[in-house]
């Protein structure tokens, strides 16, 4: 991969700790290390596997400084190792204390999603441009899917159509004080990112018990599919990630919504009831990275 570097990328094998969530739930500790760096992220190789759009805890251990980033793209899928790329949330931050070459003006890229053909104008990250260079392609959010698809670039124009809803969905916003993200992307107006999982829960309420199936969960709650039906605002306990017989740790929660996807069939939200405030940080009683 260090032959297709983009300009703003540099081969650099940095020590590291990656703290995170695998596909299966499992919360994880990994020490390893960079294939290349950039100003704003990374490209990693990790044994465990890990959902687009999911977020990390990447610690130097040289300069005892993380920083919380975001999965951007698979690069590399072997047996045993995966490589991805990674973008810091905040884009400031300087975990790898190197000095780059001068950054070279951003220029939009007209890409396509590959499920709905949708067209759009997209200022890449200097991550994402690396990505893109090495695979030809990038995970993107699109509505049509409610999530990551596969987007390319492309000659075509800005669809048209998609630009007349995106003009009228920030009217709309404007009108009603709601703030639009720079990327324009509605998941990253979400307070908590969403990480696909396929976790067991335990839901504890009025003295029962149900073991539900997590669809995907962020920080400050979860989603689940059951055919027990909570309504909205019940208050109840959570374990999650649920080991039957395990050391389990139920936390108080709330049901945030409740949606009935088919008959006898309820898909319900999950929030966190936040408990505990330390030094003007609010923490949530649910699970968190660090808790490994």
């Amino acid at each position: 991969m260090a032959d297709s570097l983009s300009e703003s990328s540099v081969a650099g094998k940095v020590q590291i700790e990656a703290f995170g969530v695998d596909l299966d739930g499992r919360q994880f500790v990994e020490e390893t290390w960079t294939v290349t760096i950039t100003r704003d992220g990374a490209t990693i190789a990790l044994t465990n596997k890990l959902a687009a759009d999911s977020e990390l805890i990447i610690r130097n251990p040289a300069i005892n400084q993380e920083a919380v980033a975001r999965v951007v793209d698979l690069l590399k899928d072997d047996v045993f190792v995966q490589v991805y790329g990674i973008a810091f949330i905040d884009s400031s931050v300087n975990l790898w204390q190197v000095e780059f070459p001068e950054a070279p003006s951003k220029k939009t890229t007209a890409m396509e999603c590959g499920c709905c053909q949708t067209v759009e104008a997209v200022l890449l990250s200097e991550i994402e441009a690396e990505i893109l260079e090495a695979k030809q392609s990038l995970r993107r959010f699109c509505a049509c899917r409610d999530s990551s698809t596969c987007w390319k670039q492309t000659d075509r124009r800005v669809t048209e159509r998609r630009a007349k809803e995106r003009g009228g969905s920030e009217r709309r916003q404007e009108a009603s004080g709601t703030q639009t993200s720079p990327s324009g992307n509605p998941r990253d107006r979400r307070k908590e990112k969403r990480t696909p999982v396929k976790a067991n829960a335990c839901v504890r309420c009025l003295g029962e018990e149900l073991v539900v199936q997590c669809e995907d969960w962020s920080r400050g709650g979860f989603r689940f599919t059951s055919h027990k039906k909570y309504p909205a605002g019940m208050p109840i306990q959570v374990a999650v990630p649920y080991v039957q017989n395990g050391a389990n740790i139920f936390v108080s929660a709330l049901i945030a919504y409740h949606q009935e996807v088919s008959p006898g069939i309820h898909t319900q939200g999950v929030a966190y009831v936040r408990s505990v405030k330390n030094q003007g940080n609010t923490q949530y009683g649910g699970p968190t990275y660090r808790s490994i």
